[in-house]
């Protein structure tokens, strides 16, 4: 190589340096503001309506919530923590409250780490022991708050993998788990969307930055309900986009599903999915109720709604889901 060929080559490989680090500065903006302490998370909240509160995980990181009670008129022995999606918050689940309130069940929600109004680095999902201590803590809210209660965990895609993460260890806990669309595996059609050739040199050299576009068509392919589109794309609390380094953190957490999860949930489990959804896998979904239990619990059921797409809470049919949702939890 001659000099001014190395020159040149040294020239456009700081350029590209260069423009991808702009990139990353600019992929910055597409995450939810900082929240780096309780006093961050307390001033956050302040213009809240309605309950929530603040919690501490075991390493000391501050994790908010939000609880929406049923009426004090009606039986509240029931209470469903939720556990929401990819690059979310837990406002905008208010929408199972609403359904289940008038039953007599109770809803938590929680901010994942790093989601929300939660504590916790940008971009980043919780490791296993983390995620799962996590939920242990609202979790033991809930007993510490209302002991005797039932308690059922909903995880929505995202959600899921964190449910059955914690439900590794814990099934004991809780009285059922609600799955929608759980991020066990993605479809082939979202594999080579996420692995198009404009996003290789991030999967390659700069996998924390956030490239892949959760309010574009992917969106747009997840949900029938243009209102919840719209409110998505402009959420302040919401990331934007995400990373792949974000994408295996989520993947990470049902490492060994098939082997380590499916078997052992000792817990009554309601599987739940579009029959549309063309982001989550439905072999896989089908594959971990179909699973045989190796405890004596094997109450696993997995509902198909032939319309829906992946977001089966921002769909027309979500009333229907939901119904059914609720018919569930009352009967176990």
């Amino acid at each position: 190589m001659t000099a001014k060929s190395h020159a040149l080559s040294t020239r456009s490989l700081g350029l590209w340096l260069a423009m991808l680090a702009i990139s990353c500065a600019v992929a910055e903006a597409q995450l939810p503001p900082p929240v780096d302490s309780l006093a961050d998370a307390q001033r956050l909240s302040e213009s809240f309506i309605g309950e929530h509160g603040i919690l501490t995980s075991q390493d000391t990181t501050c994790l908010f919530y939000r609880y929406w009670p049923a009426a004090g008129s009606v039986s509240r022995d029931r209470v469903v923590i939720v556990l929401h999606g990819i690059g979310y918050e837990s406002g905008p689940y208010k929408v199972i409250a609403d359904a289940l309130n008038p039953q007599g069940i109770d809803v938590y929600a929680l901010d994942a780490r790093a989601h929300g109004l939660s504590c916790g680095r940008r971009g980043y999902v919780a490791n296993p022991a983390q995620a799962a201590d996590d939920v242990s803590s609202i979790v033991r809210l809930v007993h510490e708050e209302r002991p005797g209660t039932k308690i059922y965990l909903l995880g929505e895609s995202m959600g899921g993998a964190f449910a059955l993460n914690y439900v590794r260890n814990n099934s004991s806990e809780l009285r059922g788990l609600i799955l929608l669309a759980p991020a066990l595996a993605l479809t082939k059609h979202e594999v080579l969307q996420i692995g198009n050739l404009a996003l290789l040199p991030y999967f390659l050299f700069a996998h924390r930055a956030a490239k892949i576009s959760l309010i574009g068509k992917r969106l747009e392919e997840s949900s029938r309900d243009p209102q919840f589109i719209a409110e998505r794309r402009t959420d302040p609390l919401a990331y934007k986009k995400v990373s792949f380094g974000y994408l295996w953190d989520i993947n990470h957490l049902v490492k060994n599903w098939k082997s380590e999860i499916a078997p052992n949930l000792a817990v009554p489990t309601l599987i739940v999915q579009g029959g549309k959804d063309v982001i989550v896998s439905h072999k896989d979904c089908k594959l971990l109720a179909q699973t045989k239990a190796t405890h004596a619990i094997t109450d696993r059921q997995y509902k198909v709604f032939p319309k829906t797409r992946h977001t089966t809470l921002w769909d027309p049919d979500t009333p229907e889901v939901l119904k059914f949702v609720s018919q569930w939890i009352l009967a176990h």
